[in-house]
């Protein structure tokens, strides 16, 4: 789902993201699944797709959270899963729900790169006005400046740094003026290019080679083009049924490596056999669904406190746990004979 919401982009302005955050969720949300979550994010991958260095990667992630962007859920030794707060799309609200779709060209090119951020959150804007418009922007001088209502008031600017972000636009907004007002149209540098990936096809190619860093794999020859094959028999069935196909092929994929080494802890032998794969993945899958009937089935929905949690305020010590350390029978010692005893008579040295 290369996609992020509206509702996201007015937070993103709202809390004045960075360019490097802003570039980071951009990133990220071109191979979320349906619940918004991005299953083996890597930082090389997000440094060589983005120019960022290593460091402000991590800067970056840290940055995200702590504003409540994302939620990051360290699976694995190698990469992290993240998950977009908010950017599920699933239920009906989704389809009331506007978004910016992330897959347009305007998110690869150099041009929408090396913008600042407030002018990327402007163009970002923009393209959610002009996609669920008419397919331009129409407003008057005076209102877009305006310090009470208008976008200098919403991005924190002044009137001058509200223009030059503007202005910056001009390679990939087509900007006129014209009785006292802005007409703003998206020039083709942002669609879509022709014979671009689909999405569909980004993230089954992201899926495998997570898959494969996991594992260790590094040459898997013609395993590549087997699990990708896999990956396109099975990700509409488990976009259905709202389960992460990448995590379920790296249990198979693991389990099958374990099976050829003979249960062995050092792995020599790292080959896709995709027939064995293709067994344990089905295995994993029902697996996963008897856990989930049987999670249905045993939920016990009386959520009332037991007595020994509700205390009454006067009370507080009415039913304290008891500390079974010393729970047993104890001697009894009288250490003031004891010391007299050792200051009467000389002990000897052992």
């Amino acid at each position: 789902m290369q996609k992020i919401k509206n509702s996201i982009v007015d937070r993103m302005i709202e809390q004045k993201c960075t360019s490097n955050e802003i570039d980071f969720l951009c990133y990220i949300s071109m191979y979320q699944d349906i619940t918004g979550r991005v299953t083996g994010v890597h930082y090389k991958d997000v440094c060589d797709a983005t120019g960022m260095s290593i460091q402000g990667y991590y800067d970056t992630k840290a940055s995200l959270e702590d504003k409540g962007f994302i939620i990051c859920d360290k699976r694995d030794y190698s990469d992290c899963d993240i998950s977009i707060v908010g950017n599920s799309y699933t239920g009906e609200k989704y389809n009331r729900e506007g978004y910016i779709n992330t897959n347009h060209n305007i998110f690869f090119c150099k041009e929408f790169r090396n913008l600042k951020a407030g002018a990327k959150l402007l163009a970002m804007k923009l393209m959610i006005i002009t996609f669920s418009g008419k397919g331009y922007f129409e407003i008057g001088v005076k209102t877009f400046f305006d310090k009470q209502t208008g976008y200098q008031k919403r991005f924190g600017v002044s009137r001058r740094v509200m223009r030059s972000y503007l202005m910056s636009l001009k390679p990939l907004f087509s900007l006129g003026i014209k009785d006292g007002k802005y007409y703003i149209e998206p020039k083709r540098i942002i669609y879509r290019k022709a014979g671009a990936k689909e999405e569909a096809e980004r993230y089954r190619e992201k899926g495998v080679e997570v898959v494969l860093r996991r594992s260790r794999i590094k040459d898997p020859g013609q395993g590549r083009a087997d699990l990708y094959k896999l990956f396109k028999q099975y990700d509409a069935k488990a976009e259905a049924g709202k389960k992460c196909l990448i995590s379920l092929l790296d249990r198979a994929v693991k389990k099958s490596l374990t099976i050829l080494n003979k249960g062995k802890t050092w792995i020599k032998y790292k080959i896709i056999n995709i027939k064995l794969i293709h067994k344990l993945l089905r295995d994993e899958w029902e697996e996963e669904a008897n856990k989930e009937e049987k999670t249905v089935t045993e939920t016990n929905y009386n959520y009332e406190l037991p007595p020994t949690h509700s205390r009454a305020p006067g009370n507080l010590d009415q039913h304290r746990y008891k500390n079974k350390f010393n729970n047993f029978e104890q001697r009894h010692y009288d250490f003031e004979e004891l010391e007299k005893m050792l200051l009467l008579h000389d002990v000897p040295i052992s």
